[in-house]
């Protein structure tokens, strides 16, 4: 008889408690790299072997445990959701025992709360409720929605947008609802876009009366990770290993284009972390009516990418990431960007500076030549433009772009 009174204190003290801000998010940590829906400790070690440095998991001491073991970080549940449901006790109870773990990574606040009407103004009261708790560990909340972002992107620590567009609306989609995330969170806040891995055919129900469902190609998996770079994503997650009657490795095909990726990105790490800079983007397209793409953007998304410190693969100094986002082939051209600042309106050789800075030449290149990152070869700009041909899909890299005399 006296539970619920009892219950309704310990709220009541909960919410009346102070807030408390969180340290800053750590910027030293690994790029995070996650995959959802790994609800078994059994596939950690694999998935740990696959690249993968976050899972979404559960708050638990066995699986906390397990998950430190093998080397990987864990996105969790605080064991309640943001909603009229929430609750505050079973909040306290978990970050009591799980905030200070080791291997805890986030604390997921609500999942796609504005599909099922949940308010901001709620998602907002969990949030804080956490930080009166005492919780040092980030929030974070996923959207599906991103133009929502404008009443909850300044809510959560992290804030992750998961847009899955295939095949049933233009890839073009998943890059337009990341560029909405990053627009209402601003530069500083984290953004992870979260990448399909999945066939929509394993829930018909929530696509009623769509035909020809399948899962993502290597293709499409590929240039999605690259426009959740172009578009200023600060991590990668795929969902899903498992969810439903959907198991990835039941389906090797998409698995292992996701181990691929994840390979890709771990050897171009310097390139994923890079800062992104401002330049006066002069580009043209080879075919004009395609120019656009379904979302009425470009259909090239490129970016210039700054490496301060590089690797083998990835050396330091400047790139221009190119992604077709579109099914269908383009043919690209860009001014070249000056080398450490912003290039000049009619970026032409003349116009560059010359005896600061000059092209870097792939190894057997005519001189001026700009490589092409991983391809094995280099394109001989003229009048200052670079030209390309993009595939369905394709992404290309530029660059270094220049080598400091």
């Amino acid at each position: 008889m006296q539970r619920a009174p009892v219950l309704a204190l310990a709220t009541a003290a909960i919410l009346a408690a102070p807030e408390v801000s969180p340290a800053p998010l750590p910027t030293a940590d690994p790029y995070p790299i996650g995959i959802c829906g790994v609800p078994s400790t059994a596939d950690l070690p694999a998935l740990k072997m696959a690249g993968f440095n976050v899972v979404l998991g559960t708050a638990n001491r066995a699986y906390l445990d397990a998950a430190q073991a093998a080397g990987l970080k864990v996105w969790a549940s605080p064991g309640t959701s943001a909603g009229a449901t929430f609750d505050p006790v079973a909040a306290r109870r978990v970050v009591a025992a799980f905030d200070r773990h080791p291997a805890l990574w986030a604390w997921l606040l609500a999942d796609e709360p504005e599909l099922t009407w949940v308010p901001p103004a709620e998602v907002r009261r969990a949030h804080q409720t956490l930080k009166r708790l005492g919780a040092r560990k980030p929030t974070s909340l996923i959207l599906y929605k991103a133009y929502e972002a404008l009443d909850y992107g300044d809510i959560p620590d992290i804030l992750l947008v998961d847009r899955y567009p295939v095949p049933w609306l233009p890839l073009a989609n998943f890059g337009q609802h990341v560029t909405l995330g990053r627009l209402a969170r601003g530069r500083e806040r984290p953004l992870i876009p979260i990448i399909q891995a999945f066939d929509w055919s394993y829930w018909p129900e929530a696509l009623p009366g769509e035909t020809g469902l399948r899962p993502p190609t290597g293709r499409e998996i590929r240039c999605m990770t690259y426009e959740a770079l172009a578009r200023g994503g600060d991590g990668l997650f795929f969902f899903a290993y498992q969810a439903g009657r959907w198991k990835l490795p039941e389906h090797p095909e998409t698995w292992e284009a996701v181990k691929a990726v994840v390979r890709e990105v771990h050897a171009r790490l310097p390139l994923f972390r890079a800062k992104r800079v401002w330049w006066p983007r002069q580009h043209g397209f080879g075919y004009r009516d395609r120019r656009f793409n379904e979302a009425l953007e470009s259909s090239v998304t490129s970016v210039l990418l700054r490496v301060a410190a590089g690797n083998a693969a990835v050396p330091s100094g400047d790139y221009v990431l190119a992604v077709n986002n579109t099914a269908w082939s383009q043919a690209y051209s860009f001014a070249i960007p000056a080398a450490g600042e912003a290039p000049s309106p009619d970026p032409t050789p003349a116009r560059r500076q010359p005896g600061r800075t000059s092209p870097i030449n792939a190894p057997g290149a005519a001189p001026g030549s700009v490589p092409v990152l991983g391809e094995g070869r280099a394109i001989l700009p003229e009048e200052g433009r670079l030209t390309d041909t993009f595939a369905p899909y394709d992404v290309h890299v530029y660059g270094p772009l220049h080598a400091r005399q």
